[in-house]
């Protein structure tokens, strides 16, 4: 909620910095002074302005303090009435994102939670106007104050049991209220007004709904990996072919339907390197490093590559009210496969996964080299004690991370394992180090039988309803259903994960690739090939080599002396 007020001769916007002077609103400010001095005549009413404007898009004209041009207008047009009246103007309340209709379930004074129009703006005249702070308030229309029966009524109430005389007014006259006054046409005004909001709300969801059902974008921000096409309004003086698309150079695109090659390569990228067990910190920190923007402008962090990674639109799915049509055909090619999607989006909404703060590694054997005296060689634990980067001097060394009482420099290191890496990788068997294939499944016949099982869950639980089967028979098949759906999602997540090692042992060049490889890819890679651990040193001041010891994980043997030298 934005909203702003005036007291002490400033109009304070809430939610921003900006100040404005009374002046600007063609307050007086010479009579707000003396009405502050206590020089002003106690006869004038002392007035609050309610201004609120509703609309939500994003191309609304702003003045410049930025207030949308239409809630500035209003604000001008209501001091005009108030110099009519003879008002001063004590207080003005200005919400230029603030819905009179919409409804939400909030917490009363009383602690009760009830579905009610949250009007802050209008809590904050109430109480002033019951407190006797002001005695009159003043809108450019009922239309624009209220649209909830129950708002307006408690106006009605502060009105009629306050103990000092309060006085609504509009500036369109659909507004007139004070104490042992008739409000009736108020009351019928506030009803039709609603109705009308309930109508509107109504086309809208069907439209949205219609929009859905035929595969049709459903407007607003735009998607990461789509543009928002050309632009609707050619700037004065122009020409309409010269307001192009600022991502294609053209006027054909179509708001988020267009893809952007650039961002769906990403999208794609990053889908098979979080199923190859890449993290969501790890592949932030790649585009924030690689200056790739992301829709606000705002810096990559985990939860906003999540939330792009999450969206059935990758997959070329539509969804309306949180629910996935199938059988609707998006207008935009899938940039993922619908496996795919559904592998990361089990992975990232799985409760037992577990997420580490902090920034991502930076360094191939941070959290993943272990720590000789505390992890010895051949220790079976699940938990083993590794080792982190610090800096000794200018050197980054290898420590321990519980006692830091070993310590190997970071690069001597790396260089050892990353031999036994390269021993490994362009070994003549190197393809045994990949995983089994994928089962031979029929993906389509698989897909059709969870969407069978998921409606048939569905009829069940109709015929629950309506008493031909009981609760225990509907619990029973669901229990059955749910673990045959598991056995299904396994068998699509299989077929879509790519072992991340196939890239480095098919390529041409098996070392350039290794190189040239993130280091998030390197990390899991060295894991899946050998334990590392770092042992006590010998006394001297050359690395020892013998105190990083690397045991294999494969069959292909450990790295023949002098294989480091050989490849350079």
């Amino acid at each position: 909620m934005q909203g702003g007020h005036f007291q002490g001769g400033l109009v304070v916007q809430r939610g921003q910095d900006r100040r404005k002077s009374f002046g600007e609103h063609r307050l007086a400010v010479p009579r707000i002074l003396a009405q502050y001095l206590g020089m002003a005549d106690s006869s004038r009413r002392r007035a609050i302005l309610l201004a609120r404007l509703s609309d939500n898009r994003e191309d609304v004209d702003l003045t410049d303090e930025g207030i949308p041009s239409g809630l500035d207008d209003q604000l001008r047009r209501m001091q005009d009435k108030a110099d009519q009246l003879g008002w001063d103007v004590w207080k003005v309340i200005k919400n230029p994102r603030l819905s009179a209709y919409k409804r939400r379930k909030i917490t009363l004074p009383d602690g009760r939670r009830e579905y009610r129009v949250f009007r802050p703006d209008l809590r904050e005249a109430l109480a002033d106007l019951a407190g006797g702070r002001a005695n009159a308030l003043l809108c450019l229309d009922l239309d624009r104050a209220f649209r909830d029966p129950k708002d307006l009524q408690d106006l009605i109430d502060v009105v009629d049991h306050s103990p000092h005389d309060i006085v609504v007014e509009s500036v369109t006259g659909s507004l007139h209220m004070e104490k042992g006054r008739d409000n009736f046409d108020a009351e019928i005004r506030v009803l039709v007004a609603n109705k009308a909001s309930r109508d509107t709300a109504r086309r809208v969801a069907a439209a949205r709904e219609r929009q859905a059902l035929n595969g049709q974008y459903g407007g607003g921000k735009r998607p990461f990996g789509f543009c928002s096409g050309p632009p609707k309004t050619v700037p004065d003086g122009g020409r309409t072919g010269d307001a192009v698309c600022a991502w294609h150079g053209g006027r054909d695109c179509r708001s988020g339907i267009t893809p952007i090659k650039t961002e769906t390569d990403v999208i794609a990228d990053c889908s098979h390197r979080l199923l190859q067990g890449v993290s969501l910190r790890a592949l932030a920190a790649e585009l924030r490093g690689k200056s790739v923007p992301t829709v606000t402008g705002a810096k990559w962090s985990a939860e906003t590559l999540r939330d792009v990674l999450l969206r059935p639109r990758n997959a070329g799915l539509i969804v309306y009210r949180g629910e996935i049509l199938e059988g609707v055909s998006a207008p935009w090619e899938p940039i993922v496969q619908r496996e795919t999607f559904e592998a990361v989006r089990a992975l990232l909404t799985d409760p037992a996964r577990e997420t580490a703060p902090g920034a991502p590694p930076r360094w191939t054997g941070s959290g993943i080299y272990r720590c000789g005296l505390c992890t010895p060689p051949g220790s079976e634990t699940e938990k083993p004690v590794t080792c982190h980067v610090t800096r000794g001097g200018t050197n980054p060394r290898y420590t321990c991370r519980e006692y830091s009482h070993v310590a190997r420099n970071a690069y001597r290191t790396d260089e050892v394992v990353f031999a036994h890496v390269m021993y490994a990788i362009t070994h003549p068997r190197a393809y045994e180090l990949l995983a089994p294939a994928a089962p031979d499944v029929d993906v389509a016949v698989l897909r059709t039988e969870k969407a069978t099982i998921r409606k048939t869950l569905e009829r069940m639980a109709e015929d629950e309803v309506v008493g031909l089967r009981t609760r225990a028979q509907v619990l029973a098949a669901t229990r059955k259903a749910n673990a045959r759906i598991s056995e299904i999602d396994e068998l699509l997540n299989v077929t879509v994960t790519e072992d991340p090692l196939a890239e480095v042992v098919n390529a041409v060049d098996p070392v350039k690739v290794w190189k040239d490889m993130p280091l998030a890819n390197r990390r899991i890679i060295v894991d899946r090939l050998c334990t590392v651990t770092i042992l006590s040193a010998r006394s001297g001041r050359r690395f020892d080599v013998s105190s990083v010891r690397v045991d294999p994980k494969h069959s292909l043997g450990a790295t023949p002396p002098g294989f480091q030298a050989a490849i350079g």
